[in-house]
């Protein structure tokens, strides 16, 4: 196995430990967090998918369009649910619903784009979501007391301000800049994969109390 392979699994690899932890640390109290999970498993879902369908050698480019167009509203829709956008939320949701639904109607309308790259969709679905965590960051700069999800917004941030560039410019270059490009492009995402594994372990991660060791103790003892 080469590096390459080696960084791109290890990407996938977080990516559905980190579902896994999430679903399983799930807690009502926390509104954003259903929707950062439905984030988790739809990019599970789409990798996996693609994954089986590039082994077959199938197009899987049509994923791209219930990936980017589900990411912005399960994105958009986890941001609106955080206290910090309370009073923008039903703008937000407003974006979300004209966006999403102008995006939809349009692949309906002409399917024969499906199986196309679309440079302008990438953009109008990443640019709104980088606004979001861009002003989350500002509101988290003098916050000490609650640090849920900063981690995550870190990593997403970076990420995906790095990828919608790689994307919208993704056909300029020779062939072996565009190799490096995306070479890099895989080391981001393993890097924002583990970002969201350390959010799990520093703000959702249940701790394991005294209480129940003693009890475990007890137990074996017995």
């Amino acid at each position: 196995m080469s590096l390459d392979d080696f960084i791109v699994n290890a990407g996938y690899s977080f990516l559905a430990m980190n579902t896994l932890v999430f679903i399983v640390s799930y807690n009502k109290k926390h509104k954003a967090l259903k929707y950062f999970i439905m984030y988790l498993l739809l990019c599970f879902f789409i990798q996996f998918l693609s994954t089986i369908l590039s082994s077959l050698n199938n197009y899987n480019l049509f994923l791209s369009h219930y990936f980017f167009i589900g990411q912005f509203i399960f994105l958009s829709l986890f941001f609106s649910s955080l206290i910090d956008f309370k009073k923008y939320k039903p703008f937000i949701f407003f974006l979300t619903f004209i966006t999403a639904a102008s995006f939809i109607i349009y692949l309906y309308n002409f399917p024969e784009n499906i199986n196309r790259w679309s440079v302008l969709e990438i953009a109008i679905t990443s640019i709104p979501l980088l606004f979001y965590s861009f002003f989350f960051f500002l509101k988290k700069i003098d916050d000490n007391k609650n640090r849920k999800y900063i981690y995550f917004n870190s990593g997403f941030f970076v990420y995906t301000l790095c990828s919608t560039l790689i994307f919208t410019l993704g056909n300029i270059g020779s062939r072996e800049l565009k190799l490096y490009v995306w070479q890099f492009n895989s080391i981001l995402y393993l890097i924002f994969q583990i970002m969201i594994f350390v959010e799990w372990y520093k703000n959702f991660r249940k701790p394991i109390r005294k209480e129940h060791i003693q009890l475990f103790a007890s137990k074996n003892t017995d």
